[in-house]
């Protein structure tokens, strides 16, 4: 009986690993799904389509941008609409209007040399 002095310490201690290891991942994955801004990482923003319904439907991660130029190749800037917490592609008279890179060619005029 001199083991069961060490069982519960040792069940405690296992416990605690288990814990740890079905946390699961605390990284943002960049250009991942997301709902709002605070599901991206700290230098992208969280574009949202809204379902036929209304309701916001998963969106994607994307980088802001004022130009072409400021987009990887084979992505262009678009215009969107800033909800607050998430962007929109719909757009809304007064709504404050921001740039994101989103998949396509870059304009003609836009392309680097």
């Amino acid at each position: 009986m001199n083991w069961a002095r060490y069982l519960i310490p040792v069940l405690l201690v296992v416990s605690v690993i288990g814990a740890y290891l079905a946390r699961g991942p605390t990284v943002k994955r960049s250009h991942g799904p997301c709902l709002v801004h605070g599901d991206c990482p700290s230098s992208e923003r969280c574009l949202v389509v809204p379902a036929a319904d209304g309701f916001a439907t998963p969106g994607a991660c994307v980088d802001p941008c004022e130009a072409d130029l400021q987009c990887p190749q084979q992505q262009r800037c678009e215009r969107f609409v800033d909800a607050k917490d998430h962007w929109l592609q719909s757009p809304s008279k007064g709504a404050p209007s921001v740039g994101g890179c989103v998949a396509g060619a870059r304009a003609a005029g836009d392309a680097p040399p």
